[in-house]
């Protein structure tokens, strides 16, 4: 996510240095390629952390010292209480996965007193920006919101398809069926497609889609949905799948070896 980001952002006339942890991913992108965090920002008027989970923000940002007038965007879903101890200006996590990143077609879901700021920031790598108001984590709740109706989605959908293969029925005809109706959803024709050609190229990874339901269950205990999520995923993540796209969770349902 944070590759295209950065890629739309210099496209737009921006100065932007990246750092990664693995220095040739944020080679090619239009912006200088940074040794460190910490030069990195130097002289930055504007902070983006696009990363993992919480503990990596936290590793990352260890040794960052901000200036008093920089805005730090922290874009990453790392859940209510670990971006309450952060406190960045910006909790702006994203809706959206590669596809809408790199054509900066993002939702930003942004919260904190320097979301105002960022216009000229948000432009670039979104189309929609929803503004939660000043109190940070309002961005981090609404995120763990949508991403409880996307996995959810998901792994119905997998469940969906294992049904009919089990039953006999053609997954195809259940896509054709509710196509065009109430019931269809773009998305569930697009993993759905996936999963019946058990091909998972990564629009998003399932490792992190796992975590993301870890984090909804965090939040909400009494919620049994987000759990049988988190752990039908992470059953193929151990497997050695967590690369894979978050539809390969269809395999944890697959009657023959994944």
């Amino acid at each position: 996510m944070g590759a295209p980001m950065a890629r739309n952002l210099a496209s737009a006339g921006h100065e932007v240095r990246a750092w990664n942890r693995t220095a040739a991913k944020a080679e090619g992108l239009g912006a200088t390629v940074a040794a460190s965090p910490v030069e990195a920002v130097e002289g930055a008027e504007v902070i983006i952390t696009m990363l993992a989970d919480g503990p990596t923000v936290a590793a990352v940002m260890d040794d960052v010292t901000l200036a008093d007038d920089v805005i730090w965007w922290q874009a990453s879903t790392v859940g209510v209480e670990w971006v309450t101890k952060f406190a960045p200006h910006v909790d702006g996590p994203v809706m959206g996965t590669r596809q809408p990143a790199e054509e900066g077609k993002l939702t930003v879901l942004a919260s904190g007193p320097g979301r105002e700021r960022l216009g000229e920031i948000f432009a670039p790598v979104s189309a929609k920006v929803i503004d939660l108001g000043e109190e940070i984590g309002a961005g981090q709740r609404m995120k763990l919101v949508g991403n409880s109706w996307v996995l959810g989605l998901v792994e119905a959908l997998a469940e969906t398809i294992a049904l009919a293969e089990q039953l006999g029925v053609d997954p195809k005809d259940f896509l054709a069926m509710i196509e065009g109706g109430l019931m269809f959803a773009p998305y569930a024709k697009i993993k759905g497609e996936a999963m019946i050609a058990r091909e998972f190229p990564p629009s998003f990874p399932l490792a992190l889609a796992a975590k993301d339901a870890g984090l909804i269950t965090e939040a909400a205990p009494n919620l049994p949905l987000a759990k049988l999520v988190r752990d039908q995923m992470l059953k193929v993540v151990d497997a050695g799948h967590g690369d894979d796209d978050m539809s390969a969770t269809i395999r944890a349902l697959w009657q023959e070896p994944s």
